[in-house]
């Protein structure tokens, strides 16, 4: 039992975490396609971003891209399936030098780093997290590698509270995202809601779900078990 905690605790770990790197990294290149396409449109600061607009629109498609993968990875790592592992360190690489590179533009053409600096932080610990998973003693215990029982547990963590993050976001991202007074991240309020409570109200389906049928004891399982219980009666 104890191991099996462990188990579900190592998993629902990494499951979050990445599931947050993902969700930060989407929200983080679909909010730099404003300065990206228009960053004449945002004030001084953001015009110093012009000379190296096509960079920047080149990390918002990769950025996009890795979003996309790391999304695919997450469920895998929640389903069990063969290659998750391997697509979440992939994706973790590549966000973590796209989110670098813009960081450095950031800082030596405009002084300034956030928000973008939040999201290599967050994708640096995820994937310090994801590599000392891998770890002897820690892999086998994790169910990364496909040997744990299988639970709907992290993945309904997961799903919960990146819903949270979205619906939050305006109160967190609000204070980085003002120009003119104006917090820029209300342009995308509605699709910001809509997104985070389909998340939030999924997450919590999963978690409060009966058992399934794969939760259950195997049919040979149950049948040696009552055999060895009669045998010993007698």
């Amino acid at each position: 039992m104890k191991s099996n905690g462990t188990s579900r605790w190592l998993r629902g770990l990494g499951i979050v975490m990445l599931a947050l790197t993902v969700l930060i990294t989407l929200l983080g290149a679909i909010g730099t396609t404003c300065v990206a396409f228009g960053a004449e449109k945002w004030g001084p600061r953001m015009a110093a971003l012009i000379p190296v607009k096509p960079i920047f629109q080149l990390l918002v498609v990769l950025s996009l891209g890795a979003g996309i993968l790391g999304l695919v990875a997450t469920v895998g790592l929640a389903r069990r399936r063969a290659g998750a592992y391997r697509l979440a360190l992939i994706f973790l690489v590549a966000g973590l030098l796209t989110s670098g590179i813009q960081m450095y533009f950031s800082a030596t053409l405009r002084g300034s780093t956030a928000p973008n600096n939040f999201r290599v932080y967050l994708t640096a610990l995820t994937l310090i997290v994801m590599l000392a998973l891998r770890l002897p003693g820690l892999w086998e215990r994790s169910g990364f590698g496909g040997s744990a029982a299988g639970s709907g547990t992290g993945a309904g963590v997961a799903l919960a509270i990146t819903g949270l993050v979205t619906l939050t976001t305006p109160i967190w991202a609000g204070s980085t995202h003002m120009i003119d007074g104006v917090n820029t991240v209300e342009v995308l309020l509605w699709p910001l809601m809509v997104a985070g409570a389909g998340l939030l109200l999924g997450g919590l389906a999963v978690l409060v779900r009966p058992r399934s049928s794969q939760d259950a004891p195997p049919l040979a399982g149950r049948v040696a078990n009552n055999v060895t219980r009669s045998a010993t009666l007698r």
